[in-house]
C-alpha cells in the first residue's frame, strides 16, 4: 500500500487534490440532513382537482336558454308530448322540474294516457290574467317530439288550474273543468309527504351503520385511532378538503344544485375518494384508508336507498 501511494505521489504530486473551499462544500454537504419529500404536495394536487370539478359543475349547463328561442303553448300543442315530469314546489320563483333522470324528487310521465292527458289539457288552454286567488302547485316541464321543451308553473284556485309558462311569462287558464279535474288528480296522486321525523330517523340510522362499520373495520384490522394526525401535513390536508366541502356545500345550496340527481352523485363520489386518498397517502402503514373504504361504501349504499325511496 505504501508504494503504491508513494508511486502516486509521484505520478500526481503531494499537493492536496481539492482546493480549499471545495473540501468545506463537500463537507458541509456531507454533513447536512437530507431534506424530506414534501409528501402533502400530491393530497393538494387531488384537492385542487376536486375544486375544479365543482366550479364546473357550479357554471355547468344547468341553466335555461333564451327565452325568445321558445314557443308558445298554443304553438306547441301542434305536436304530440313525448313525455313530462312534474315536482311539487310552492315557490313561484324557482323550478325543480326537468329532464327524466336528470332531477331528483320528481315524477316521469311517459304512458300514453298520460301523454295525451297532458295535451289535452294544454289544448284546453286559454291565454288570461292571472288572479291573486291562484297559488302556485307544482312544476311540470314537458317535452315534445319536435324536442322543444316548456317549462310550466301549475297554479290552483280550488279546482281551476292554470300555468304559467317560465319562458314567455304568458298565464294561462285551462277552461275544459273536466280536463282540469282528470290532470289535477293524476297530480294529486303522486304527491310524496315527507315528514321531518322520518327524514330524522333515516339519519340516525345512517349515521348509526356508519360508525358501526368504522368500529367493526378498526377492530378486525386492529386500526388505532389515536393519533388522529400523523404529522402536520396531514392535518393541513385534511383541514383544507373539510373546508372545501362546507364551502361546497354552501354553494350547491345557493345555486340550488342538489336538486341535480348528477351533481349528487358527482359530490359524493370526489368527497369520498378525498377522504380515501388522504388517508391512504399519509396512513395506509396502519391501514387507516380501509375505515375510509368502508365508510364510503355503507354511506353510498344508504344514499341509493334514500334516493330510490325519495324518487
Amino acid at each position: 500500500m505504501t508504494s503504491f501511494k508513494d508511486k502516486l505521489d509521484k505520478e500526481l504530486g503531494e499537493a492536496p487534490r481539492f482546493s480549499q473551499q471545495l473540501q468545506e462544500r463537500i463537507l458541509h454537504n456531507a454533513f447536512q440532513p437530507k431534506k424530506q419529500p414534501r409528501r402533502w404536495q400530491y393530497p393538494m394536487i387531488f384537492i385542487g382537482a376536486v375544486v375544479t370539478i365543482l366550479f364546473l359543475i357550479v357554471i355547468g349547463p344547468w341553466k335555461q336558454g333564451d327565452s325568445s328561442k321558445h314557443a308558445t303553448i298554443i304553438e306547441l300543442t301542434q305536436h304530440e308530448v313525448k313525455q313530462f315530469t312534474s315536482a311539487y314546489n310552492w315557490e313561484e320563483e324557482t323550478f325543480k322540474a326537468g329532464r327524466t333522470g336528470w332531477i331528483l324528487g320528481q315524477q316521469s310521465y311517459k304512458n300514453d294516457s298520460e301523454t295525451k292527458l297532458i295535451a289535452n289539457t294544454l289544448q284546453k288552454a286559454v291565454i288570461s290574467k292571472k288572479d291573486d286567488d291562484y297559488y302556485a302547485y307544482r312544476d311540470v316541464w314537458v317535452e315534445f317530439d319536435n324536442e322543444q321543451v316548456v317549462q310550466l308553473k301549475m297554479f290552483l284556485n280550488d279546482e281551476q288550474l292554470a300555468f304559467s309558462d317560465r319562458q314567455t311569462n304568458i298565464f294561462y287558464k285551462v277552461e275544459d273543468a273536466e280536463t282540469a279535474s282528470a290532470f289535477i288528480t293524476l297530480m294529486r296522486k303522486d304527491d310524496k309527504d315527507f315528514s321531518f321525523r322520518e327524514m330524522f330517523i333515516f339519519l340516525i340510522i345512517a349515521l348509526f351503520l356508519v360508525w358501526l362499520t368504522e368500529k367493526a373495520l378498526r377492530k378486525m384490522f386492529s386500526i388505532p385511532k389515536e393519533p388522529k394526525y400523523i404529522n402536520t401535513g396531514h392535518q393541513r390536508t385534511t383541514y383544507i378538503a373539510k373546508f372545501i366541502q362546507g364551502a361546497s356545500l354552501i354553494l350547491f345550496n345557493i345555486y340550488g344544485l342538489f336538486l341535480y340527481t348528477a351533481t349528487i352523485c358527482v359530490f359524493i363520489a370526489v368527497f369520498m375518494m378525498s377522504s380515501i386518498v388522504i388517508d391512504y397517502y399519509y396512513v395506509r402503514e396502519e391501514k387507516r384508508h380501509y375505515t375510509s373504504i368502508g365508510s364510503s361504501i355503507m354511506s353510498l349504499a344508504l344514499i341509493i336507498v334514500f334516493i330510490i325511496y325519495f324518487s
